[in-house]
């Protein structure tokens, strides 16, 4: 029936489409049950508008088939890995209405797999990948009901996978749930697989299997967080080994500490208010500025290579005192890491010294070295 039924769309082509149709493309390890699904063809490439006309869908014997158009453009995506790897990775040229349109997509494909090799170019797709897991946990906790929870999180695997895959230098269509089907051998199944799959995260296939068996959306839900949580810790690693990535590591680790007084200079009366909120039980206006000044607190660690201080864990609304103390902690931390780098404050005692300082006379910035 495959060859049968390619001899029929190559036909039909060429009697009623001979310049609407660039290409014919069948795609290897797309079938069940040796339907031949795919291989026969998956996919054309509309060369006019017109050409768009040959898409079709019908059913022989029990096995559907998917007669659909896709554009340059869409290879192009796939190119980039912004769409589906199989359609180039396994993909076969059936038909060509010309040797030019045949080359141009023997160089897509060649680019794909040149781009498949490339670390840089791997790791950045994956960590794509794993930020659209992300954004997919979110719908997961605001939904309820289980059959849409163990759908979105058949997405997260997804995913997952892909960029998992992705950094071991092959591609993964759907999401892999176990070693046995990650590993099948059968070519014909390789939609379903990922054969060349030589690393993967921690528990990454025990948790897959656990999503499978889990019905209720919490569990699912916090099975989910835990696939999303370790394959962080596995594209982190990979982000050390990658000397483009490294680079990033070494920018933050030099940091501009002239720029980071003027951030405290700029944040200090936020640890002002704090203490002053924090003396006179306003748990509310407390938690506004402390909540501020934990995310910057983070942005200097990051940025500027300090320790990530932990601000909110203090924050009790009937007992501000652990607070104040713990701002005043970190402030003085902050100061000291200055200090230590040479870096004055510019402050002043009072409004008249500023004002003195700045018309040239009496005190200057009385900054700490």
């Amino acid at each position: 029936m495959t060859n049968q039924l390619t001899d029929w769309v190559i036909e039909k082509i060429k009697n009623e489409y001979p310049d609407d149709i660039a290409l014919l493309i069948g795609i290897k390890g797309h079938s069940t049950d040796d339907d031949n699904h795919g291989e026969c063809f998956d996919y054309f490439v509309p060369a006019t508008k017109r050409g768009e006309e040959l898409a079709e869908t019908f059913i022989i014997d029990g096995v559907g088939h998917d007669l659909y158009p896709r554009s340059w453009e869409r290879l192009q995506d796939s190119v980039n890995f912004d769409d589906m790897a199989i359609v180039l990775g396994n993909a076969k040229v059936l038909y060509a209405r010309s040797e030019e349109d045949e080359a141009r997509f023997l160089t897509m494909q060649a680019q794909f797999f040149k781009n498949l090799s490339d670390p840089e170019f791997t790791l950045k797709k994956a960590l794509q990948r794993l930020d659209q897991a992300k954004n997919l946990f979110l719908e997961i906790c605001f939904e309820k009901r289980n059959y849409r929870v163990k759908m979105l999180s058949a997405g997260i695997q997804q995913l997952l996978s892909q960029a998992v895959a992705f950094v071991n230098g092959t591609f993964a269509e759907d999401p892999l749930f176990s070693e046995t089907q990650a590993y099948d051998p059968c070519p014909e199944s390789r939609i379903y697989s990922c054969p060349d799959l030589a690393e993967y995260p921690n528990r990454f296939f025990l948790l897959g299997r656990r999503l499978l068996k889990e019905n209720e959306a919490g569990a699912v839900r916090e099975t989910a967080r835990e696939l999303i949580e370790t394959t962080v810790e596995f594209l982190e690693e990979k982000k050390t080994a990658i000397p483009v990535f490294a680079a990033e590591e070494d920018t933050a680790a030099a940091p501009d500490f002239a720029a980071f007084a003027s951030w405290y200079q700029e944040l200090s009366l936020t640890f002002r208010r704090i203490r002053h909120f924090s003396g006179k039980g306003m748990a509310e206006q407390a938690f506004c500025d402390a909540a501020y000044l934990q995310s910057e607190l983070l942005f200097v660690a990051k940025t500027y290579g300090t320790a990530e201080y932990s601000l909110l864990d203090a924050f009790e609304p009937e007992n501000l005192l652990h607070l104040k103390r713990r701002t005043d902690r970190i402030e003085s931390e902050i100061r000291d890491i200055l200090a230590d780098h040479g870096i004055s404050i510019n402050e002043y005692d009072s409004l008249q010294a500023f004002c003195d300082a700045k018309a040239g006379k009496g005190q200057e910035s009385r900054g700490r070295m």
